[in-house]
């Protein structure tokens, strides 16, 4: 029965006579349990390593409890299964790259440089437009963004600024980092939108996507992309994209440029968001997205939430800020 823990039919039979006893000498377990004295000495030490026997005076053994032992030999089990099954997949990930040829409609790329790299290239190459979904987890963060910081090391700043469309659906949940970055993105043209997402995904000119295993970002993976031209797969990203996008929650970034947080409560609060999800959302509390609410109240000059929606709908039209608006 204990077997697919590693311990022997052998040793599992001593075990089950021992425990029977309060204590017994080697002797007397291999006479009980019916097998060879040198067995049974064997089985005793096998039963000591494991921590389920106990030598309580010379020549005496004792059982000890089963139940914590087999959890812990059974934590131990998983963890190497895991351990071998992240090994398994590193190296399926590596054959199956090192057997992709160029002119494979799927390549498959691993490790870190190697993503980067193509991550790059992809967006290098792009002429026309590029969808995109992200999320966490983020390989790289870019705290205090500037323009000039932005186009030495994204890619994505540097096709916006050859002309590059870019439409992108943001998970939901920024820091303030990650927002700050999401409005210069917004200010220089991209177009952002927030919903949840199922994977991240890049799809350059409706022929090339790159598509990141999900997965792989576990601890202990290597990261993982695949990289694909196959006309029919690069169709169903892009209608998945546009499905996704149909739904999303526009990311309003020319309003509130100082405080971005605030300017995904304005997107939040336009799609009609109760107060606890855009909390939930922001990462704040219930009490910070009212104060904020009343702020921006009081700044177009409006005293209910009807009214409020109402004069944000004029300023997103406008693309203008609240006290322009108001004046």
């Amino acid at each position: 029965m204990l077997q697919p823990l590693g311990i022997r039919a052998e040793a599992e039979a001593i075990y089950v006579v021992l425990a029977t006893t309060d204590a017994a000498s080697v002797e007397e377990l291999a006479q009980r349990a019916g097998a060879p004295l040198d067995s049974a000495e064997h089985s005793l030490s096998e039963l000591r390593g494991l921590g389920l026997a106990a030598e309580v005076t010379p020549g005496l053994w004792k059982a000890l409890p089963l139940l914590d032992v087999v959890s812990g030999l059974r934590a131990q089990r998983l963890s190497e299964l895991e351990t071998a099954t992240i090994a398994a997949e590193s190296l399926a990930s590596h054959l199956l790259a090192a057997s992709e040829s160029t002119t494979d409609a799927i390549k498959v790329l691993v490790g870190t440089d190697a993503i980067v790299a193509a991550h790059r290239e992809i967006w290098d190459s792009a002429k026309r437009e590029v969808c995109a979904f992200d999320k966490p987890p983020y390989v790289k963060a870019r705290p205090n963004a500037t323009p000039e910081s932005l186009l030495q090391v994204a890619p994505e700043w540097r096709a916006l600024e050859r002309g590059v469309g870019i439409r992108a659906v943001y998970h939901p949940g920024f820091d303030s980092d990650r927002l700050a970055e999401l409005a210069l993105f917004g200010q220089r043209g991209e177009q952002s939108r927030t919903a949840p997402v199922p994977m991240k995904l890049v799809v350059v000119d409706g022929q090339v996507a790159m598509i990141p295993s999900m997965r792989s970002y576990g601890p202990g993976h290597e990261l993982r992309v695949s990289v694909t031209r196959h006309p029919a797969i690069i169709e169903m990203l892009q209608w998945l994209f546009e499905s996704v996008w149909d739904s999303s929650v526009p990311i309003i970034t020319h309003y509130g440029r100082t405080d971005p947080r605030r300017q995904m409560l304005i997107s939040l609060l336009m799609t009609g968001s109760t107060d606890n999800a855009i909390a939930g959302q922001l990462g704040v509390t219930v009490r910070s997205v009212r104060r904020w609410i009343s702020d921006l109240m009081d700044e177009l000059g409006v005293t209910t939430r009807l009214q409020l929606g109402a004069a944000l709908v004029r300023a997103d039209a406008l693309n203008q800020t609240p006290d322009r608006q108001r004046a």
